[in-house]
């Protein structure tokens, strides 16, 4: 398969080893904090909380795996010669990336701070959030297509069966009461 994307022109498309060595390190330490923040957790033994219902419990594997993630994006980079002398050159980001990403920065930020504990209930707001989401980030190809419609459409469907999923999980599985 690395060979179809070297003859494909992939392999120049991909971050450098040294870029994944860093990547790597940053998740380990975004997992090891994450992890160690979940461990302080009250886990409210006083209150009769069983170890798989604590509040730290699922935050504390999240970060687990980010660890594991972190070390395995590390390892491959020290694979693929990252302390080594010979490096491609960085991938640049495009405009469209950049504009992509911010987009997105500014839409979760208006779901965190604005939406979610003013009232709104929890499933209105996540399904708004991810409306959104998808008409913003999907509209340039949308439209290219002349599928505008269906878009806003398929970003409704999907928007509250997701957010619908995600609140009975939440409320019904994990017992995390929701705003």
């Amino acid at each position: 398969m690395s060979e179809d994307l070297a003859q494909a022109g992939g392999d120049a498309a991909r971050p450098s080893a040294r870029a994944d060595l860093y990547g790597g390190a940053f998740w380990i330490v975004l997992g090891g904090a994450i992890a160690v923040g979940s461990w302080n957790m009250d886990r409210l033994e006083r209150m009769g909380v069983s170890f798989f219902t604590a509040p730290g419990l699922v935050p504390g594997i999240l970060g687990l795996l980010l660890i594991v993630c972190g070390a395995v994006l590390s390892a491959r980079a020290l694979r693929d010669g990252a302390l080594g002398t010979a490096q491609r050159a960085p991938v640049l980001l495009e405009a469209g990336t950049l504009r992509r990403a911010g987009l997105t920065l500014l839409l979760t930020l208006g779901f965190a701070l604005a939406l979610v504990g003013h009232g709104l209930p929890f499933p209105v707001a996540a399904a708004a959030y991810l409306f959104f989401q998808i008409v913003v980030l999907q509209y340039p190809e949308r439209k290219a297509k002349n599928e505008v419609g269906r878009g806003l459409l398929v970003a409704a469907l999907v928007a509250v069966g997701a957010a619908a999923v995600v609140s009975t999980l939440f409320q019904e599985v994990f017992l995390v009461r929701l705003p």
